[in-house]
C-alpha cells in the first residue's frame, strides 16, 4: 500500500501531523503500536495527570468551603478512587475524539510496530501479520518513556515511575519522588494536596532552573507550606525495599550519610525517545545517548523525507509545542509556506501553577538586555480575593528603551490560561502602553496586567 503521508505515532505530535496531512489533500496513514489512540500524552500522562490534579482540586476546594457551610466533618474519608476514577473517562472520551477526526478526515490507521526498510518504505509486524507500506513522507511521532535507571529496584508497587504510579493501590501515607523536574514537582504538589507526607529529592541544588527567579522561589514556599520536604544536593545512594510489620516499604540512602523511609517511592528520572524499535541506522538517521533525534528548523532528518516531530527530537516536549511542530513538518513536506517563528507558553502543573512566555530576568542579563519589570499580585485584585488566591502574581518583563514586552511570568489559578494574554502581547511586540490603554473586565485576574504595567511604569 502507498500513501503520501505516513505518521509513525498516534500521541500529539502524530495525529496533528496527520490531520494537517489531511487537510491537505494527501492520502494518509498512521501507525501505531499500542493498539490506541492518543500515545503517552492521553493514556499515561499530561490528560491523567492533569485530570489527577483537578479532582485533588475540587476535593481541596469542598474540605475548604466552611464558610458556605461545608464542613469536612461532612465529608467521607477520601480514597484512591475518587482521585483515579475520573481520569478513565477522560482517556476514554479523547481517544473517541481523536478516532472520530480519524474517521471524518479518512487517515487509516495501521495497528502494528513500525520499522525502516528504506527512506519509503516501512515495516508494520503485529502479532499475526506483518505488511510493508510506501510512503513519499514519513513523520516520526514516537514519542518517549519514563527513563527507568538500572540502579532502582523497580516493582510497580512500592517503587514506580511516572506511568505506574497512576496504578496506586491506595493512598499512601508517605511518598519520596526522585527528581525535581517538571514531572516530579508536579506530582510531589498533588500528594502532599491530599495530605500525604512528599519527600522531594533531587541531586541538584535548584528545582526548576528555568524558571524566572520569582516564580521559583514563590513556588519552593508553596510547596514547603504544603509540606513537602525538599532535599536537594542529595545524590542517593541505594534503595531497597523492605519490611515493616510485614508491609513492604522504601528505604532511600543519601551519600551525605542521611536516610528516610516512607511508604512509596515515585522516581521521576526524565524521560528517553522511543526509537529503539525503528531500525533508524537503515535510514541514515542518527540519534544521541538518549535516543534524541537532530532535526533542521523544518524538522527533518538528515534523510530529506522523512521528518521527526514531539518529544523524539527533545526540549520543550510539551503536548502544546509537539502538536503544532507536527503541523509545521508536514506543511514544509507538502511544500506549503509555514507560519514565521513566534514565541510559545509554557505551562508547569504544579500547585498552584506556573505558566511563562518570553525571557526571564537572568536571560536578560547574560544577554545585556536594558530591562525592567512590573509586578502583580493577584490579591490586588478583587477576583483574587473573591477567589482566595493572594499569593498568585503576574511578572512582566519589558525593555526599558522602548517598554516593548519581552516575557511574562505567572504563578497561580489559571496561569496556563492568562499567559495566551502575554503570548498575543509578545508575539505583537506590544509595549506597555498597549495594556493600560485596554479595558479588562471587573472583577477578573487578567486585570493584573494591568496593574503590572503601571508598576512597571512607575519603576521608570
Amino acid at each position: 500500500m502507498s500513501y503520501d503521508l505516513l505518521v509513525i505515532g498516534a500521541g500529539p505530535a502524530g495525529w496533528s501531523a496527520a490531520l494537517q496531512g489531511a487537510k491537505l489533500g494527501l492520502n494518509v496513514a498512521v501507525a501505531e503500536n499500542s493498539g490506541v489512540l492518543g500515545g503517552a500524552c492521553v493514556h499515561t500522562g499530561t490528560l491523567p495527570s492533569k485530570t489527577l490534579r483537578h479532582t485533588i482540586l475540587q476535593l481541596i476546594a469542598m474540605r475548604r468551603a466552611s464558610h458556605i457551610g461545608i464542613h469536612s466533618t461532612h465529608l467521607r474519608p477520601l480514597t484512591i478512587q475518587d482521585l483515579m476514577g475520573p481520569k478513565n473517562s477522560v482517556i476514554e472520551n479523547h481517544q473517541q475524539t481523536i478516532r472520530s477526526f480519524f474517521d471524518r478526515n479518512k487517515i487509516k490507521v495501521l495497528n502494528g510496530t513500525a520499522s525502516f526498510v528504506a527512506p519509503q518504505e516501512v515495516r508494520i509486524v503485529t502479532r499475526e501479520s506483518e505488511e510493508t507500506v510506501h510512503a513519499k513522507n514519513i513523520v516520526i511521532a514516537t514519542g518517549s518513556r519514563p527513563r527507568r535507571p538500572s540502579s532502582v529496584p523497580f516493582d510497580d508497587r512500592v517503587i514506580c515511575d511516572s506511568d505506574t504510579i497512576l496504578d496506586l493501590d491506595t493512598i499512601p501515607r508517605s511518598m519520596a519522588v526522585m527528581g525535581g523536574g517538571v514531572i516530579g514537582c508536579e506530582y510531589a504538589c498533588m500528594f502532599a494536596a491530599v495530605g500525604v507526607k512528599v519527600s522531594l529529592i533531587d541531586r541538584r541544588q535548584t528545582l526548576l532552573r528555568f524558571l524566572d527567579e520569582d516564580m521559583l522561589a514563590a513556588l519552593s514556599h508553596s510547596m514547603r507550606r504544603m509540606g513537602v520536604r525538599l532535599y536537594l544536593g542529595e545524590d542517593v545512594q541505594n534503595i531497597d525495599v523492605v519490611l515493616k510489620d510485614r508491609i513492604p516499604t522504601a528505604a532511600i540512602g543519601f551519600a551525605s550519610g542521611r536516610s528516610i523511609r516512607v511508604d512509596r517511592v515515585m522516581v521521576a528520572a526524565g524521560r528517553e525517545s522511543s526509537t529503539t524499535a525503528l531500525n533508524l541506522d537503515r535510514v541514515g538517521i542518527p540519534t544521541d545517548e538518549t535516543g534524541l533525534i537532530k532535526v533542521d528548523e523544518h524538522h527533518r532528518t538528515t534523510t530529506d523525507n522523512i521528518y521527526a516531530v514531539g518529544d523524539v527530537i527533545g526540549f520543550p516536549a510539551l503536548a502544546s509545542t509537539s502538536m503544532h511542530q507536527g503541523r509545521l513538518a508536514v506543511l514544509h513536506a507538502a511544500g506549503m509556506a509555514a507560519p514565521s517563528e513566534r514565541a510559545l507558553p509554557v505551562a508547569i502543573y504544579t500547585i498552584p501553577e506556573i505558566s511563562f512566555i518570553g525571557v526571564t530576568e537572568q536571560e536578560c542579563r547574560d544577554q545585556e538586555i536594558p530591562y525592567e519589570v512590573g509586578f502583580a499580585r493577584y490579591g490586588e485584585t478583587p477576583r483574587g480575593q473573591i477567589q482566595g488566591d493572594a499569593d498568585g502574581q503576574l511578572k512582566l518583563i519589558f525593555r526599558r528603551d522602548n517598554q516593548r514586552i519581552i516575557g511574562v511570568h505567572l504563578i497561580g489559578q489559571s496561569s496556563s490560561e492568562l499567559v495566551h494574554i502575554g503570548m498575543i502581547l509578545l508575539n505583537t511586540k506590544s509595549t506597555l502602553d498597549e495594556i493600560l490603554a485596554s479595558v479588562f473586565n471587573y472583577p477578573t485576574i487578567s486585570e493584573a496586567y494591568r496593574i503590572a504595567a503601571l508598576d512597571g511604569i512607575n519603576r521608570l
